[in-house]
């Protein structure tokens, strides 16, 4: 699942975002509202929900952790 980070999607209850924007945030809700959170978005898939959400996060902080 290869998607933008730059991308304008909806957060649900937050509001329009960039996805890199909604994924961070999503990350730092408490607990029993990250499990009902999903990202809107136009392209495929058109709906994150939180298992996705956290798989991506987790990928890109992959990416952006130094390298000794």
């Amino acid at each position: 699942m290869a998607l933008d980070p730059e991308e304008l999607v909806t957060l649900t209850d937050h509001g329009s975002m960039k996805l890199r924007a909604a994924v961070s945030r999503a990350m730092t809700l408490p607990p029993k509202e990250r499990k009902r959170t999903t990202i809107v978005r136009e392209g495929e898939p058109a709906i994150l929900h939180f298992e996705q959400i956290k798989n991506l996060a987790a990928r890109w902080n992959e990416r952006l952790a130094p390298v000794d």
